[in-house]
């Protein structure tokens, strides 16, 4: 096992003022496990990074990362004037990364024998904190093993995992792509009698649940204190409302993601053609890459609105800002999904937004700002997407009003302000008794 540690702390921590009292109570020792924690990313990289330096500026701040991402976090850290959080470099022995870098090693494999190492690494350092938070990976199915071996309250979460491709949508994925989902499916549900998970929740003092589904699958055995939260949030003063076009008659639909069976891309693409039989002045831009590019290409070159569709590749996290604002409706139509960072940065940028009524979608976009369409079957799935765009593309008013009121939903729920305010708040929560608020 490799251990780097590196003291990055400001001297003068500020002190937070408790909301009860007249007087101010003393900042928590926090430990956040965030084995995914980079500057400048987005998705489970930014909610690490992010919620790092958020809570620092309230509380003492300890965050354990992999070793891996010391050189970024440093040099950032270098012109950053705020309250900084120590950081606790670990990571395996070299031997296993050499495993992980070959591809031979699962990433899974390779999370649970980081977990392994962090827990023996803070009980050899002796440290107590009072709470012990375990935010990313947020996959339940390989549980925070230092909750076993450290005293203090214990938040696991925003936690996902759960989710599951329902049995009518696996046509989706083609013969192979839909056998591994079995599979899938079959690894989620036995995950959820793994001994180690059930003690896990036993010892957290709160569940964070990134979605219905997971709740679904594990709330039974946590009869604990749990709230939903998404596992990714945004920075609106980045993402800002893009300026629309003068030519209202054209509208550009957006798609950014994997190009996997699970992001549902194939049965995009589908619904496009379907829904560009009678709309002529539509485009679809897909922006990705991944195992199915070769097969949508393949597919398009069979469609009478292959010209309409235009395939950008991969593009740089700065890029998709532009992206976002040549767009006029952002397209989520993910079958298997936590939730979903660029849904977030589209409503940011005032794009209404399409996906499937399920998992983190469903908790992400309210009715006032997008279309939440059922998807039970995959011919229902096509059809209820491509008359969701003919729907917005028929409506500039209503795409507006959509768009607005995603970033109004987006400015309280999911900017990291609003998020790490909210997290403050369930640590307040957890803080143990304060003596001198007893004694008045």
């Amino acid at each position: 096992m490799r251990e780097l540690f590196a003291e990055s702390r400001s001297s003068d921590s500020p002190e937070r003022q408790s909301k009860q009292a007249s007087f101010y109570l003393p900042t928590m020792k926090i430990l956040l496990i965030a084995y995914a924690c980079e500057p400048g990313r987005g998705s489970e990289l930014g909610t690490g990074w992010n919620m790092s330096l958020g809570l620092a500026k309230s509380h003492e701040l300890t965050v354990v990362t992999r070793a891996n991402n010391r050189e970024k976090i440093e040099n950032d850290l270098k012109d950053y004037s705020g309250a900084k959080p120590r950081f606790i470099y670990v990571d395996p022995a070299s031997w296993v990364l050499r495993l992980k870098r070959m591809g031979i090693l699962p990433v899974q494999m390779f999370y649970q024998l980081w977990q392994i190492d962090v827990a023996r690494a803070l009980r050899k350092s002796n440290e107590e904190f009072e709470i012990i938070h375990q935010l990313t990976f947020n996959s339940f199915e390989v549980p925070p093993l230092a909750f076993w071996g450290l005293k203090g309250s214990k938040i696991w979460g925003p936690m996902g995992g759960g989710q599951r491709v329902p049995f009518a949508l696996l046509s989706a994925f083609g013969r192979k792509g839909g056998l591994k989902e079995i599979l899938r499916n079959l690894r989620v549900r036995l995950s959820s009698w793994n001994p180690l998970c059930r003690g896990t929740l036993r010892k957290s003092s709160l569940i964070l649940f990134a979605n219905r589904e997971t709740k679904q699958l594990l709330g039974k055995n946590y009869p604990g204190e749990t709230d939903f939260m998404i596992d990714v949030g945004v920075d609106i003063a980045k993402f800002t409302p893009r300026k629309i076009s003068s030519d209202g008659d054209s509208v550009v639909f957006l798609f950014a993601g994997r190009l996997e069976g699970r992001k549902g891309v194939l049965l995009l693409i589908r619904a496009f053609e379907e829904h560009a039989k009678e709309n002529a002045r539509t485009e679809l831009r897909i922006v990705g890459d991944g195992p199915l590019a070769g097969r949508m290409k393949d597919e398009l070159s069979e469609m009478e609105c292959a010209n309409r569709v235009v395939l950008t590749g991969l593009v740089s996290h700065t890029e998709m800002e532009e992206e976002f604002a040549k767009a006029d409706v952002f397209t989520f139509p993910s079958l298997r999904d936590t939730s979903g960072a660029a849904v977030l940065e589209a409503m940011a940028m005032e794009l209404p937004v399409i996906c499937y009524d399920h998992q983190g979608s469903a908790i992400m976009v309210s009715d006032d700002c997008g279309l939440k369409v059922p998807a039970r079957s995959t011919d229902q799935a096509i059809t209820n997407l491509a008359q969701a765009m003919t729907q917005l593309a028929s409506s500039r008013d209503q795409r507006d009003a959509l768009g607005k009121a995603g970033r109004l939903r987006v400015a309280g729920e999911y900017d990291w302000d609003s998020k790490i305010a909210k997290i403050n708040d369930y640590y307040e929560g957890l803080r143990p008794p304060n003596p001198l608020q007893e004694n008045n």
